[in-house]
């Protein structure tokens, strides 16, 4: 019950997450040689679900999909369930339960995700959560859970131990986040280790959620790589790869002829090693039944049969004629440094068919005609392939097994889908882009989103949105509004909200 409370009064923003979508877990197992199913017509569970903001896009997105969410916090689950409704989505549900004492008719899925949830429950629940797996899982199926590693939060403990000790334990959520806020500006005084003041800083501007679940709450059991994959082995699961972002590739010396099975040990001896190296804090990892076909690390020869997209932007005029290191964005701000020209040219046109993903064959002739029109070098496709392959481990470029169709225009009167009004419309819900990312929105832009049911023209869209802002003490000349709306347009356009 201190559980259900906590969440209910402190819940998690409900948030799209991308490396959660079906269709980039099953593009990422193939690179380990697994062929997990086709996540359009596949059955997804969602263990601690919160409000839905993560499976319900799912189900939007793919109506032939059925998708069920199981969630501990009665408010949440409710309001979810709520929205469902409210959307007509006759594919999708969100229950309020206990993941430990889930009914045993649930059926099997071919996706499982669990985010947020392992390192934060007891040990006997986190067994739950694993024999939810290996119960439900198809046999091919996949599931997605997150965890705290032990080698990235081993220098943390002493920030955990000091807010758990100098807050009151007895305090409602809310008010014991404001306790820990005063705390954290104690210690930022206090202690010396840029680690640690690097954290605190991080922690005093980020959501009370993600500072109360992590620091204060009862449980926060970070595990070391090895413990993790020994409790899948006695839960009869096994370790497919990560989910998440990689700094390095693991590559096994004298592996040639080696079967999947005679790799697994040195394979999961290389994580370890990684997560010490790098001192890892989160892990997203693919697990699957362990009568499933081994997988093995990735490998980029298997990019062969998938599709990619990436939304990146560079400040600098791109240079396809040298090897010279440059910088492209994504919009969360991280930064990837690319250097080959003609990596540079397929981000070029990635991020100009954005949200739409282009298969390996079309991405290589696209890149090879590119390089032709501006004289620069041809490709050397081996050498693409890899640069390609690892931006894609580092998430700068997003591999998926679902192409998508999006619009790639306005229209005369843009129509927002369905689900993109509901959310912009409804005040806690986050809008989703295509591509399952959170759509940063102003109230202006929420306000316009909303109305997009194809009834009104470009025109009256802007004399509309002049009204609104006046309404809310901005009046600006309706030239102006016209530009803004426009613009605003393209960025729905961008992330696939319209049809």
């Amino acid at each position: 019950m201190d559980t259900l409370a906590s969440y209910d009064e402190l819940p998690y923003d409900s948030l799209p997450l991308p490396e959660t979508q079906p269709d980039v877990l099953a593009a990422l197992a193939r690179l380990h040689g697994f062929n997990a199913p086709d996540p359009r017509r596949a059955r997804i569970l969602e263990l601690g679900c919160a409000q839905g903001g993560n499976l319900i896009p799912l189900a939007w997105r793919w109506p032939e999909s059925d998708c069920v969410g199981v969630e501990l916090s009665r408010v949440q689950a409710a309001a979810g369930a709520d929205f469902v409704q409210r959307l007509g989505l006759a594919n999708a549900r969100i229950v309020h339960a206990d993941l430990a004492a889930l009914p045993a008719d649930l059926g099997s899925f071919d996706y499982i995700l669990a985010h947020g949830v392992f390192s934060w429950v007891p040990p006997a629940v986190q067994g739950a959560l694993l024999d939810v797996c290996r119960r439900h899982l198809s046999p091919q199926g996949l599931a997605y859970v997150s965890f705290n590693v032990a080698a990235g939060w081993q220098r943390l403990q002493p920030l955990r131990a000091a807010l758990l000790e100098r807050t009151a334990a007895g305090l409602p959520a809310p008010e014991r986040h404001r306790q820990a806020l005063a705390v954290l500006a104690d210690l930022e005084a206090e202690w010396r280790d840029p680690l640690l003041l690097k954290e605190i800083a991080y922690l005093r501007t980020a959501a009370p959620s993600y500072l109360f679940h992590e620091y204060l709450a009862d449980t926060n059991a970070p595990m070391p790589f090895a413990e993790f994959t020994a409790a899948l082995d006695a839960h009869g699961l096994r370790y497919v790869g990560e989910a998440g972002p990689r700094r390095a590739r693991v590559a096994l010396e004298d592996a040639w002829g080696l079967i999947p099975e005679s790799m697994a040990g040195r394979w999961q001896d290389a994580e370890i090693a990684l997560d010490d190296a790098f001192a890892t804090r989160f892990r997203r990892a693919m697990i699957a039944r362990d009568d499933a076909p081994c997988a093995q690390p990735p490998h980029p020869d298997a990019m062969a049969d998938l599709a990619f997209h990436a939304d990146l932007a560079c400040e600098e005029d791109i240079d396809l004629d040298a090897d010279v290191a440059q910088r492209f964005v994504n919009p969360a701000g991280n930064h990837f440094p690319v250097v080959s020209p003609a990596l540079k040219a397929a981000l070029m046109l990635l991020s100009m068919r954005y949200p739409v993903a282009l298969d390996y064959a079309s991405l290589v002739d696209a890149t090879r005609a590119l390089l032709a029109d501006h004289g620069a070098a041809d490709l050397d496709e081996p050498a693409f392939r890899e640069a390609l392959f690892d931006l894609v481990m580092l998430h700068g470029v997003t591999p998926t097994v679902w192409p998508g169709r999006f619009a790639d225009e306005p229209g005369e009167r843009p129509r927002a889908h369905d689900l993109a009004r509901a959310q912009a419309r409804t005040s806690g819900w986050v809008v989703s882009g295509a591509r399952h990312v959170a759509v940063d929105l102003d109230l202006a832009g929420r306000l316009l989103l909303g109305v997009l049911d194809g009834s009104r023209s470009l025109d009256e869209l802007a004399a509309w949105m002049q009204a609104q802002l006046a309404e809310n003490g901005l009046d600006l000349p309706l030239e102006q509004v016209e530009e803004l709306t426009r613009r605003q347009l393209w960025l729905y356009v961008r992330q696939g909200l319209l049809v």
